[in-house]
């Protein structure tokens, strides 16, 4: 898809929508102006206790291509990696679990056949980077948390650190918690915001989109979260 677009001249944007969130927006300009310093390590989360879907093929392995991964986790990846500005990636390692779609058959998403759930309860990654930093990944349909749902990214500057939703930069002086930037409820408006992008972008207007080359690094990502996790090695990109 994305040879065939820039072969045709044609813009193809993939909907990861957590990134026209304000808070993303705002955040992203703090970092670019090295409010947070040198960002090593970043913890990106998208964890429901009890959110199986129960409807359509989401826990078809074949159907679907992957669980929580790749339904949840990559907007929670895509918005971590847009903050940091899609820093080069060194090497994947991740673990997935199966512990609970195959023993139970309902949650508060709805209904479906342990015989054949086929797909992760959960998935954790370590993405390392070029320049030394990490991001952290946690994602998951089912897990035994106290929260019924996690979906956050946070980040570690030598500056300052950073919590997403809602935006939200800390650090201390001599001693003293401080805060440095606050929204006090996240942005709710990130699904409209992302298609009015791509309307824009389409229309010829010079506004921000999730573009194809940004999207194949996250699916480039998402497979080699997989590929560890499957073959218990790391994957080299």
């Amino acid at each position: 898809m994305c040879d065939t677009a820039r072969k045709l001249g044609k813009v193809l944007a993939y909907d990861f929508h957590q990134r026209f969130a304000l808070d993303t927006q705002q955040l992203r300009e703090q970092v670019t102006n090295g409010v947070l310093g040198e960002i090593y390590v970043t913890t990106a989360r998208a964890l429901r206790r009890c959110g199986v879907p129960g409807w359509g093929v989401f826990t078809n392995k074949e159907l679907q291509g992957g669980g929580p991964l790749i339904d949840i986790g990559i907007h929670m990846l895509d918005a971590a990696m847009y903050v940091l500005g899609f820093p080069a990636v060194k090497s994947v390692t991740a673990h997935s679990f199966q512990k609970i779609g195959t023993q139970k058959s309902c949650g508060q998403f709805g209904e479906w056949d342990p015989a054949t759930y086929s797909v992760e309860d959960s998935l954790f990654g370590t993405i390392e980077f070029q320049n030394g930093g990490i991001l952290w990944l946690e994602t998951s349909f089912a897990l035994n948390i106290r929260e019924q749902s996690i979906m956050n990214v946070s980040f570690c500057g030598d500056k300052a650190g950073a919590t997403l939703f809602p935006a939200h930069i800390y650090t201390d002086n001599n001693g003293e918690l401080m805060t440095l930037m606050q929204r006090e409820m996240a942005d709710d408006n990130r699904h409209l915001r992302s298609m009015e992008a791509f309307i824009n972008h389409v229309q010829g207007k010079p506004v921000m989109i999730a573009d194809a080359e940004q999207g194949y690094i996250i699916q480039q990502l998402v497979a080699a979260l997989y590929q560890s996790a499957e073959t218990g090695t790391r994957v080299e990109l």
